[in-house]
């Protein structure tokens, strides 16, 4: 079994089919892992949805999604708790355009979502969308989880995580002492046992999506370039 580690869809989804493609992802026997942000800003978050929604329901337990800041927004804006101003300006429209033209409303995404974690945690690592402060992650407030960029300065010095959230040129790990590595495609390397690797790559500003592949203790990312359509 390995584990495909992927973040930041953004309504990418024929990215993201083509990536879980070339990661190999076998759906009988591996487990995948998403850290958010399945919609916005893209123009195909409603497909984005089902594709997701079908990978849970073919994987079971070896299936995890995490909430990611994207994905509270629509939450709060269904629940009213926000305005509709304040998620058009991150990328709101694009999400509704997206259901509409489906016919589809808004609650249907929001029942994907409304049980998702704010992280995940397995032997290898902890998977959150945003950022960490403690190594616990329950010792994390939800603005740390979903919003925090700290990671990116090399705050974060505790047992390996994996998130996305602060787009990068390429996949970055961010060393216990706060020295960024980027790190090569197509390249295995050992899994440490801390630090911070940032997988998002910005897929929806035309660059690329990242999945992170572990197999035992080594990996290797994965890269799917923005395709033009």
């Amino acid at each position: 079994m390995k584990t495909v580690v992927v973040s930041d869809l953004h309504g990418c989804s024929m990215e993201f089919s083509a990536l879980l493609r070339k990661a190999g992802l076998n759906r009988q026997e591996d487990r995948l892992v998403i850290l958010g942000d399945l919609f916005d800003r893209g123009n195909h978050s409603y497909e984005v949805m089902k594709k997701v929604g079908r990978l849970h329901e073919e994987m079971g337990d070896r299936f995890f999604l995490v909430r990611g800041n994207h994905d509270q927004f629509l939450l709060d804006y269904i629940e009213g708790k926000i305005p509709l101003q304040l998620w058009a300006l991150n990328g709101g429209l694009k999400t509704i355009e997206s259901f509409r033209s489906h016919q589809t409303e808004l609650d249907e995404p929001a029942a994907l979502l409304k049980d998702t974690p704010l992280f995940v945690r397995f032997d290898e690592f902890i998977g959150v969308h945003a950022g960490l402060i403690s190594e616990i992650p329950e010792e994390n407030d939800e603005e740390v989880l979903l919003w925090d960029r700290s990671v990116t300065y090399g705050s974060y010095k505790g047992r390996l995580a994996v998130g996305g959230h602060t787009p990068m040129k390429n996949p970055v790990w961010f060393m216990p002492d706060g020295t960024p590595v980027e790190l090569e495609y197509e390249t295995e390397y050992s899994l440490p046992d801390r630090g911070f690797i940032c997988i998002d790559t910005g897929c929806v500003f035309g660059r690329k999506l990242t999945a992170l592949v572990i197999q035992g203790d080594r990996y290797h990312l994965v890269p799917m370039r923005k395709l033009a359509y």
